[in-house]
């Protein structure tokens, strides 16, 4: 499918949008975070279940305590004034991460497949309101935190700010800015002419000036593999990666997308912190990554997604065999770097009508090898390491950041209960209800 060129847009036009689109949620939820009493009857801090009943008091946005059934039974927490709200039948956990979202890539309602000149590849402002949209969707399916890997005009970084001020509910974005190959890069893909860089100086100055923009990350295209193309083709040399690395260093990191074996050689070999979606990983690569602490970032659920749509997405034919050997290769990488003890995180790789299915991935975490408590961590306390903000969220202890959600259940039976959220709080502030 041919991808058309982004016109260079004015910041400024995207932060009007933004104020345009996106005013106060007028409901009580969104309002101030106070004191709350959350009981539920079992309880995944992060790390392990603990069943209940269970008690998590919230004051001021932070966890304030908690009350855990132990040797001398169930100390009850008194909290004169506050909130109670109980959710009999349900397991609290940490509010979800993921680690690889794109909620600027759009598809629209009124088209039957992905308009690129006119959805995500057109008025910035446009996709400020649709981006928006996508950011709620994506919060009240439990995802209180986002890794964005990559938008086009600023607009997850103006996005970023807007939740942040209260102007519209969604997650907590960790926002990267995306190096692509020498443009035009494929035949059928022409890259972001503003986001290209074809040598190590190129590079170089395009980590500092995204670093300088706000993003805390830098996204840098290793290899092809994108669409219905499954190639995996390297881009740089090791040491053209190496520049990005260095260069954000120490105030930001960098994500490889690498889909074949040479490729990710070459980004280990740099130091990047994680590599995405990670096809066709050898055992030499995987152990290179468990010894200097690289996160593989598989976005499992995707590849099945893009098959289930390829006919509106217009693929080429044999998409179907070219993305079910890739989804093969996927899950074998998962396996190696699993045994090798590569801290495998949770990545839906969300784009089009994907936000807000986000908890899919944790399920096919599971289909390639992932105990539920594993799968589970991918997406909250693995997920919390790699964004470097382990001290705040993935985990439920006293201090922590009051993200918190409930499904119905107990997920490491169901781990498809991940995906049936009925509470949902960010910040101590009440998101959704059952």
């Amino acid at each position: 499918m041919r991808r058309p060129v982004i016109r260079p847009t004015l910041r400024l036009a995207v932060l009007a949008a933004l104020c345009l689109a996106l005013t106060p949620v007028p409901h009580r939820d969104h309002a101030v975070a106070g004191t709350t009493l959350l009981t539920a009857d079992r309880l995944f801090d992060g790390t392990s279940l603990r069943d209940g009943p269970v008690q998590v008091l919230i004051r001021d946005g932070k966890i304030a305590a908690l009350s855990l059934p132990g040797a001398h039974g169930t100390p009850r927490i008194d909290a004169p004034g506050a909130e109670h709200i109980d959710l009999p039948g349900h397991t609290l956990l940490p509010g979800f991460i993921d680690a690889h979202t794109h909620l600027t890539y759009l598809w629209s309602d009124t088209t039957h497949a992905p308009n690129h000149l006119g959805d995500f590849l057109g008025s910035p402002i446009v996709v400020a309101f649709e981006a928006a949209r996508n950011a709620e969707r994506t919060l009240r399916a439990g995802f209180t935190s986002v890794r964005q890997l990559g938008a086009s005009d600023d607009v997850d970084l103006a996005l970023a700010q807007a939740i942040e001020r209260g102007l519209t509910p969604g997650p907590r974005i960790v926002a990267a800015g995306a190096i692509y190959p020498p443009f035009p890069g494929r035949a059928d893909i022409q890259w972001p002419p503003d986001g290209a860089a074809a040598t190590r100086e190129e590079i170089v100055a395009k980590t500092r000036a995204y670093l300088g923009k706000g993003y805390a990350w830098v996204k840098i295209y290793e290899t092809s593999g994108t669409w219905d193309d499954t190639t995996g083709v390297p881009y740089y040399t090791r040491d053209e990666l190496a520049g990005a690395v260095e260069a954000s260093a120490p105030r930001g990191w960098v994500a490889a997308h690498c889909m074949g074996v040479e490729g990710a050689r070459r980004a280990v070999a740099a130091g990047v912190r994680s590599i995405e979606h990670g096809s066709r990983l050898d055992r030499a690569v995987v152990r290179d990554m468990a010894r200097k602490g690289i996160y593989l970032d598989p976005t499992l659920y995707h590849v099945q997604w893009y098959a289930d749509h390829g006919a509106a997405l217009e693929y080429g034919p044999g998409y179907r065999d070219r993305l079910a050997a890739l989804q093969k290769e996927q899950f074998a990488s998962v396996q190696l770097a699993r045994a090798a003890g590569v801290k495998v995180a949770c990545g839906s790789d969300a784009v089009y009508s994907m936000h807000g299915e986000n908890a899919q991935e944790i399920v096919w975490l599971t289909n390639a090898g992932l105990t539920p408590v594993e799968a589970l961590r991918a997406a909250t306390s693995v997920n919390a390491e790699l964004l470097g903000l382990e001290r705040e969220i993935g985990h439920v202890a006293p201090g922590a950041v009051a993200d918190l959600i409930a499904v119905p259940g107990d997920p490491t039976r169901d781990i498809a209960v991940v995906s049936r959220v009925a509470f949902v709080m960010k910040g101590g502030v009440v998101v959704r209800r059952p």
